[in-house]
């Protein structure tokens, strides 16, 4: 059956085109639908959600990450800009992050992350939609699918459904596909009405300009995002770094922290807080990746992600003098890393190589996925004689930040220079 796409406002309806719409109206168990960046992949997977909602009375469903907390800037952003507005009744609840939407026709929709799945994996459901479903384990995709067998009931079909980019040659949502287990759908940026005129055939001015943004990139993310390409990285550096092997959960305690800073504004400014624990193994639990981030943004960010440990000591970019400055100006245990680029990186391929009980001494909280993005497409520079000694410089601002955190693990023995506390009151030396 072909339903009508709803629109609160003449002209702004919704129209699926190429894979989009074959992914909207499948309705086989497993779908997911991949392809570069921009094609328009997650508005039509919340175009569908809306659509069924509305259909089908008492129908139950859910938006999952890999993190809960991702949803809320990413794909719930889509859902409320691109389709609420549009006319749609569904309700929120939970206030500025909610935990579901409600329809007047009883229909509800979850939000939530396989870190924190409560009420998404609390009961049988009509459609399960994971947004960036490369980010998943096969296994976190197969708990799911015990949600959606048919039990639920309020609609003909029942699926668990899933947008992604492409990731490595290699990964679980191919090998699925290939086993007969998984619909998959190839969406390309003719897919997106944004940027493609389908009337007149040609680019749309934001489809130039995206298109050309695209083209920028390098390496594996150019394949991956402009071309479409399930691609290995070339040359990757952390070739020892397996998402399986090391991106985990970790509580602590932690006998240490350390916090690595790379400063950035056009690129990414980042900060990752690592957990050492008493048999010296590292965490990165937490990440700030933002770009556009004034130098006073980024010290109060440091500031927050400090705040819980005491004597956390930050390893920051030693060019970035002004940074380190302000930092120890509120306090902050801040110093010049360590910036041996070739011995860093041997370094923290140290730390992934898997040791003799099995395990790596360096691991990942899902939480942090820009640092697992770059830990996937950085890459050698080759020169003319082969030789690789040299890291691209791009797709590294996360590795610049592990790296210094890797190589300056350093015990506090006070504040550093030229900063003396007075109870709560922290004065720079003028000297």
């Amino acid at each position: 059956m072909i339903y009508e796409l709803r629109s609160g406002k003449e002209g702004e309806g919704y129209t699926p085109y190429g894979s989009a719409r074959d992914f909207m109206y499948c309705h086989d168990a497993e779908v997911i639908i991949e392809g570069p960046a921009e094609t328009g992949k997650t508005l039509a997977a919340m175009w569908k959600l809306d659509i069924c909602a509305l259909k089908y009375p008492g129908s139950s469903m859910a938006i999952v990450r890999k993190v809960q907390s991702a949803i809320y800037g990413t794909c719930l952003e889509t859902f409320q800009k691109q389709v609420l507005s549009k006319g749609s009744p569904a309700q929120a609840y939970g206030g500025n992050k909610p935990e579901w939407y409600d329809y007047p026709n009883g229909s509800r929709i979850y939000l939530g992350g396989m870190d924190k799945p409560g009420k998404v994996l609390s009961g049988e459901r009509d459609i399960i939609y994971v947004n960036q479903a490369e980010e998943l384990m096969p296994a976190d995709w197969e708990i799911l699918t015990t949600r959606t067998t048919g039990r639920a009931g309020n609609m003909p079909y029942n699926q668990c459904i899933g947008d992604c980019n492409p990731a490595h040659a290699n990964h679980w949502i191919l090998d699925r596909a290939k086993t007969g287990k998984l619909t998959l759908f190839h969406s390309t940026h003719k897919d997106n009405p944004t940027l493609w005129d389908p009337v007149n055939q040609r680019w749309t001015e934001q489809g130039e300009d995206t298109l050309s943004q695209l083209g920028g990139l390098t390496g594996a993310l150019r394949a991956r995002l402009f071309e479409g390409k399930w691609a290995a990285a070339e040359g990757v550096i952390y070739e020892e770094f397996r998402r399986a092997i090391h991106v985990m959960k970790r509580e602590g305690p932690w006998t240490e922290i350390i916090i690595g800073a790379d400063e950035g504004y056009t690129n990414p400014a980042v900060l990752l807080v690592i957990g050492v624990d008493n048999d010296g193994r590292k965490h990165v639990l937490q990440e700030f990746y933002k770009r556009r981030q004034l130098q006073a943004d980024v010290v109060g960010a440091a500031k927050e992600m400090a705040k819980p440990y005491q004597g956390a000591v930050l390893e920051v970019d030693p060019s970035a003098a002004g940074l380190i400055a302000e930092m120890q100006g509120e306090g902050l245990y801040a110093y010049p890393a360590n910036n041996s680029v070739f011995e860093g990186i041997q370094s923290v391929k140290a730390e992934l190589a898997v040791a003799g009980d099995g395990r790596p001494r360096l691991t990942f909280d899902p939480s942090c996925v820009n640092t697992i993005a770059e830990l996937e497409s950085y890459c050698w520079k080759e020169h003319s004689t082969g030789l690789r000694d040299e890291p691209e410089k791009v797709n590294d601002h996360a590795m610049d930040a592990l790296r210094y955190a890797v190589m300056g693990t350093r015990a506090i023995e006070g504040p550093p220079e030229g900063i003396y506390v007075y109870d709560d009151r922290v004065e720079i030396s003028p000297y």
